[in-house]
């Protein structure tokens, strides 16, 4: 009821100056290997803003249909009011904020939830929050950010085909999740700061500290279904644990005389820092470190290219040696025209051996109108990253309208 009420009062007052635009978006996608068909979704996305000089109003609406949704459906996407006060920027709301260097396998934007139904088409939920960017100085080379989520969101989780099998203990026939209690101390803290300097041709340095919670629940006991029958069978309760994750990140911009011009590195490492830092509970998530390092390339009259090296370590549960993973990335994108642009992706588990290739072509029809013709290899052995999903490979072509 408070989202439904929440919607009519923006709707209400984005009418009163109108500035609307949206999307409508379908897509339909075939599984080549069985012939099945592994998307048929439509979605109408509108946008409602009203503005004035120290202040804005945004929201953000979809209808739709997804299988993998239940079929028809409504969301909220942002919905936030913003205002513009001197030396800082102050917006509440649902809202979605990106933090890092690096767009791909970044493990300091960790702010927002994501919905993982589609796992190859993840995408950011709006979360409600208290954001504000202070800039102590007039010019913006420094700004120090700050967000606070009073309710905790989990992600969610990859549905249908891409639902991993479920695999209970002996014994074990139910599973309960519970949410963290809403309150001020279970609520998601984040704190960056951030700076630009002249070095090179432009260096940009941020630091960030956030006390959240895993995305996914994982296992915290397990209980009896009925109390009168301690010996079972057995519930297995699952729960959110939290972290502290402290993190930087940096993006170089450089160039090699006569070699290379426009060049940007870019890198983000993180620690989390979990109540089981020596792997000794079996019940609670252990620490982990992750660093990416990304070095990104515009070719003269050609693709932008984008090459991504990520190595993470896993602190695993006593008396089990720790794991070290490595994953390796290459995008690149190119418009041949104004109407044609083409897409490629490939992510390989350096670990395991299994990965993705991605790519894309589309086409501007007209002025908002664009299709799209895209593909997913996926391969891999039995119980990797990829290769649990290797069946799930598809072609899917999409149109999309703008207005």
């Amino acid at each position: 009821m408070k989202k439904i009420l929440f919607t009519f009062v923006f709707l209400g007052l984005a009418l009163a100056q109108v500035n609307l635009s949206g999307k409508l978006h379908t897509t339909f996608g075939v599984r080549p290997a069985s012939g099945a068909i592994s998307g048929d979704s439509a979605a109408l996305d509108l946008n409602l803003d009203y503005s004035l000089s120290d202040a804005e109003l945004h929201a953000a609406l979809r209808f739709g249909y997804d299988p993998l949704r239940g079929g028809a459906y409504y969301s909220l996407g942002e919905a936030y009011a913003r205002v513009y006060l001197p030396q800082l920027d102050l917006s509440l709301g649902r809202e979605v904020v990106s933090w890092g260097k690096v767009d791909l396998l970044s493990p300091l934007d960790v702010v927002n939830p994501r919905d993982l139904s589609s796992p190859l088409n993840p995408e950011k939920q709006a979360a409600a929050m208290l954001h504000a960017v202070f800039y102590p100085l007039a010019d913006g080379d420094y700004q120090i950010e700050l967000v606070w989520l009073p309710v905790f969101q989990p992600s969610t989780p990859p549905a249908g085909d891409w639902a991993p099998q479920p695999n209970l203990p002996p014994g074990v026939t139910q599973v309960r999740r519970e949410l963290p209690k809403s309150n001020l101390q279970n609520g998601v803290f984040g704190l960056r700061a951030s700076a630009s300097a002249d070095v090179l041709d432009g260096l940009d340095l941020a630091a960030e500290v956030v006390r959240g919670y895993f995305p996914f629940p994982s296992p915290e006991g397990v209980e009896p279904v009925d109390p009168a029958q301690p010996a079972g069978p057995f519930r297995l309760l699952l729960g959110y644990d939290r972290y502290t994750l402290f993190g930087g990140d940096f993006a170089l911009a450089f160039s090699i005389p006569g070699v290379a011009e426009g060049l940007v590195l870019r890198g983000e490492a993180a620690y989390a820092l979990t109540a089981d830092a020596g792997g000794g509970d079996h019940y609670e998530q252990n620490p982990y470190a992750s660093g990416v390092l990304g070095l990104e390339y515009t070719w003269a009259d050609g693709p932008t290219t984008i090459l991504v090296y990520d190595l993470k370590w896993q602190k695993a549960d006593s008396p089990a040696p720790d794991t070290l993973s490595q994953r390796l990335g290459l995008l690149a994108r190119y418009d041949y025209n104004e109407r044609l642009g083409l897409q490629g992706a490939w992510l390989h588990n350096l670990s395991d051996g299994s990965g993705v290739v991605r790519s894309s072509a589309s086409y501007t029809f007209a002025d908002g109108v664009k299709g799209q013709l895209a593909g997913a290899f996926l391969y891999g052995a039995d119980g990797t990253q990829f290769g649990v999903w290797r069946n799930n490979s598809s072609l899917q072509v999409s149109l999309d309208y703008s207005f």
